[in-house]
């Protein structure tokens, strides 16, 4: 109805713009005396049709105002949950995703009102949850930034599930390019005897630069899907989103090769599968079923004292269970201490943590395991939290929903030691 109405008020403008121009000429010939009485007539047309469509959308516009005044609030049902913004690992989640019932409610009424155009879904989230201004919901310039609640719950589920975000030293970027000062050589003591000068030594330091990378993923989504089930929809976007970006992260940050596919990162295990390293511990075998305790406990020896507090085991479930705790059961760990589950898992009295980059079935001259403390090794810079957006108008033709996540990132291994003094993360390696 719109796009008709304006339609008909630029050809009514280019109307009265010719009108205009015949009715100076004062010798008009026959063929401008017929165009001006033609466009006279259809002049006279535009005025009907104008009036009629200027009534129609200012009816349209006052049935959706009754219709947003009088639109009551939903009943929602309780959490599930205790009425806790940040559960703990053991509570549960609505969809296995949202916090809350209420959450997963807000993002369901938010896609169906400021998406699909329902009057009465957007009315519900407004009055519940805040009222926005329209500007910054506007589909025509670009796309919809979600609701605050759908992208928290993205962000929280990439922490989640990144091994990185946990395991290395984390650092907010201010800026696209961030240097971290690090100390590569210290001050020499030297014993000294009466009336002697003190010889001065200086600290050598060096920077870590951190430079963000874009990182996206988008999908497509059937408009029809968000009408029949919008509440699921919002939670396997959300997981979805998760797991790309989360996965990205890791893939980076451990098995990153340098290359385009990993934004220019080499991530840690790259690194000790393809430089020459002290922290290093070559098993000579061939395969994970060929590794002993002693393999590991040699691992152990080969990271430096001030390392050892905190220091954990970083593997692939896979590893671990086709190595690591065979050898565990087999020297005689009770079954209490296997049970304990995943969040305790140690091996050899250290933490064992969990990612899904690393080597799953390492062969020859490959990782098998990395041990030692990676917030002293690998730095995750954050420049941008991860915002979501959304547009019905890019894939409109196929009655599509376009959603995109976005953030920018950067995961620089900078200290794992050279040839001769290993660093505060060491390896075993097939």
């Amino acid at each position: 109805m719109a796009a008709s109405l304006n339609k008909l008020q630029d050809r009514a403008a280019a109307v009265a713009a010719m009108l205009d121009d015949l009715s100076k000429v004062e010798d008009r010939s026959e063929a401008q005396a017929a165009e001006l009485e033609k466009l006279t007539a259809e002049a006279a047309e535009l005025e009907e049709r104008l009036a009629r469509e200027t009534a129609i959308a200012e009816k349209i516009a006052s049935l959706r105002s009754k219709v947003a005044a009088t639109a009551k609030p939903v009943a929602v049902e309780a959490a599930e949950a205790p009425a806790v913004r940040k559960p703990g690992p053991q509570m549960r989640r609505f969809r296995g995703v949202f916090e809350t019932r209420d959450d997963a409610e807000m993002c369901g009424r938010w896609l169906k009102g400021y998406l699909l155009g329902r009057t009465e879904d957007r009315a519900w989230y407004e009055r519940n949850v805040e009222s926005r201004a329209l500007s910054s919901n506007d589909n025509s310039k670009g796309g919809v930034f979600v609701p605050e609640t759908f992208a928290a719950t993205v962000i929280r589920l990439v922490d989640e599930y990144s091994a990185i975000p946990q395991q290395a030293n984390v650092v907010p970027m201010s800026s696209n390019t961030l240097y971290i000062p690090r100390r590569t050589g210290g001050n020499t003591a030297y014993f000294v005897s009466d009336n002697t000068e003190s010889t001065a030594s200086d600290m050598a330091t060096d920077n870590v630069m951190l430079s963000a990378k874009d990182c996206r993923v988008a999908t497509r989504v059937p408009n029809s899907l968000i009408e029949d089930s919008v509440v699921d929809l919002a939670s396997l976007v959300a997981q979805e989103f998760a797991l790309s970006l989360s996965r990205k992260i890791d893939d980076a940050g451990f098995a990153g090769d340098g290359t385009g596919t990993h934004g220019g990162i080499r991530g840690i295990q790259w690194r000790f599968e393809n430089e020459s390293l002290a922290g290093e511990n070559d098993s000579g075998e061939s395969s994970l079923s060929a590794l002993t305790i002693d393999d590991f406990a040699e691992t152990i020896g080969k990271l430096p004292s001030y390392a050892l507090p905190g220091a954990a085991w970083y593997v692939t479930p896979q590893v671990w269970s086709t190595c690591m705790l065979p050898l565990l059961l087999h020297s005689g760990a009770s079954g209490a201490e296997v049970a304990n589950g995943v969040g305790n898992t140690r091996f050899m009295g250290y933490p064992v943590l969990f990612n899904n980059s690393m080597r799953t079935a390492p062969t020859s001259d490959q990782v098998v395991a990395l041990f030692g403390q990676l917030r002293l090794a690998t730095h995750f810079g954050l420049r941008q939290q991860i915002a979501v957006r959304s547009s019905v108008e890019r894939y409109i033709e196929f009655d599509q929903t376009y959603f995109q996540a976005m953030c920018r990132f950067d995961v620089v291994t900078s200290d794992i030691g050279d040839g001769t003094t290993a660093g505060p993360v060491v390896s075993l390696r097939l």
